[in-house]
């Protein structure tokens, strides 16, 4: 898989990085050629969260990175899907919780309606899934606060929407 970029956290005092996430992240596409966001909405840690991410999560211990994207939008989406092809892959930080991530992309298809399992801090954050053709996700990702984990949200993946834009 191809890298992307390498991404600072300027939002967050750095102190160290203690650990690396590997993370599986897709562009879903459905029957009408709208991708799937969800509407992150809520306060943590990072403070007030209202914006738009693409949907995936960590890679377990022993897991293929498409196995991981598979389940993660299985779980967060509901839908079974197979992998067109991939994106590509980011390095960033997240600062305020001393991490570095490495974030895999890929572009997927529907399958299949399914069953969502929301973790119990995804239950609290995530507020809605839209779909959208991409042209208008890339419109809100713009649109996404300069500050804040939106901002960090914002520039690891609206490289990833530019690029998934050429391949759909």
């Amino acid at each position: 898989m191809n890298f992307i970029c390498e991404l600072n956290d300027d939002q967050y005092s750095y102190d160290y990085i203690d650990h690396i996430r590997n993370v599986a992240r897709a562009i879903v596409i459905n029957d009408k050629n709208e991708i799937a966001l969800i509407h992150v909405f809520g306060d943590d840690i990072f403070g007030h969260r209202d914006y738009f991410e693409t949907p995936g999560g960590g890679v377990k211990d022993n897991e293929l990175i498409e196995d991981a994207v598979l389940r993660e939008i299985l779980e967060e989406i509901g839908y079974k899907c197979k992998i067109e092809a991939p994106i590509g892959w980011i390095k960033d930080y997240y600062n305020l919780i001393h991490r570095e991530n490495h974030s895999y992309y890929f572009l997927l298809k529907i399958v299949e309606k399914d069953v969502q399992h929301l973790e119990e801090y995804e239950q609290t954050l995530f507020k809605e899934i839209i779909w959208v053709p991409i042209q208008e996700a890339i419109s809100l990702y713009e649109k996404m606060p300069n500050s804040g984990v939106a901002k960090l949200v914002k520039q690891r993946e609206l490289p990833i929407l530019n690029l998934a834009k050429l391949m759909i």
